[in-house]
């Protein structure tokens, strides 16, 4: 459903950039987003409109948008941004996703991972360095949604956030409250690992569109300056792309390789932090899917609270992993249980 107010704003703006109206305004699916997105058509002529209420958040993503675009990096183009009315038009992206690719090429092949969807994963990992460090020396980053000093407080909301969407709904006689201690720990363990890079913060399959067989990256609005394992985490241990742990060691360490083309890349030190990671990541995630799965009731997000919980554990339980979480892990087997 188009919503009025937005026809008519998004229909004027298309006007400015195409010289003509829109013949359709056709809303697209958000995921978990509250912005509102739509598809303006006008002949062969289309371009997609985005209406959010965040002002904070439209100048985190067009800021970063027409920095990366300067850079040649693969991102929408910025067609117009009214940041008063909170709505900006950017290119028409299509509806391929990676995972979409990945879905198809394993139901095609009947593989787990099939080697024409890992070669699309190396294109994608080649890439994010040229976000993560290429980009970032000349970025401003006082357009990112946070401070310098973000990095922290983001895990500690995503911890509370872990804490109140998914274990207060899933398994309420939980204290949450006993979690502290060990958030505490995992927040002052990961602060230790070399920062200053962009941290894209949700590098994930579904905000990866394939135009032409070849990557454009989107939804890099909650981008900060943080660590480098984060990103290559969250693609590698997507709960709804199941890629195995061979594939994800062997595309980690194409990752690394394309690292060492930008920066001197000490992979001891790299996969020192590695485990506590892929731990911050899924606490991030699943308090997502508590809240949109378990809150909001959409299913996508609920059947993918087993798996990120199941990786969980793995990663609490890991011989790898260099600090004390007992009463995480307690938390998360008690979950298990209940999921």
């Amino acid at each position: 459903m188009v919503h009025p107010p937005d026809e008519s704003l998004l229909a004027t703006c298309f006007q400015e950039v195409t010289g003509s109206s829109p013949v359709s305004i056709a809303p697209l699916r958000p995921h978990a987003s509250e912005r509102r997105i739509y598809r303006l058509r006008s002949g062969s002529t289309t371009l997609v409109g985005v209406v959010n209420p965040s002002r904070q958040e439209n100048d985190a993503f067009v800021g970063l948008a027409r920095h990366f675009k300067a850079k040649g990096l693969p991102v929408p183009t910025i067609h117009a941004y009214r940041p008063e009315q909170g709505v900006y038009l950017e290119d028409d992206l299509g509806e391929v996703t990676l995972l979409d690719l990945l879905i198809a090429e394993r139901a095609r092949t009947g593989e787990q991972f099939p080697a024409t969807a890992e070669a699309i994963y190396r294109r994608v990992l080649s890439f994010l360095p040229r976000f993560q460090i290429e980009a970032a020396k000349t970025l401003d980053f006082s357009i990112c949604l946070g401070s310098d000093t973000f990095f922290s407080r983001t895990l500690r909301n995503d911890m509370n956030s872990f804490a109140t969407e998914l274990v207060r709904r899933l398994h309420p006689e939980f204290n949450t409250d006993d979690l502290e201690g060990d958030f505490t720990t995992l927040i002052a363990y990961l602060g230790k690992a070399t920062g200053g890079f962009f941290l894209y913060r949700d590098f994930q399959s579904r905000n990866i569109m394939l135009v032409r067989d070849e990557p454009v990256f989107i939804d890099f609005q909650s981008g900060l300056k943080g660590p480098l394992q984060y990103d290559v985490i969250s693609l590698l241990y997507q709960s709804s792309a199941r890629i195995p742990e061979t594939n994800r060691q062997s595309l980690v360490d194409a990752y690394l390789d394309a690292v060492s083309k930008y920066v001197e890349c000490d992979r001891e030190d790299f996969f020192r932090y590695y485990t506590a990671f892929i731990i911050s990541r899924m606490l991030q995630v699943l308090g997502v899917y508590g809240r949109q799965g378990l809150g909001a009731q959409k299913e996508y997000f609920a059947q993918s609270i087993p798996g990120a919980l199941s990786t969980l554990h793995n990663q609490l339980s890991s011989p790898h992993l260099a600090i004390k979480l007992d009463r995480l892990l307690a938390c998360t087997e008690a979950l298990l249980k209940s999921a």
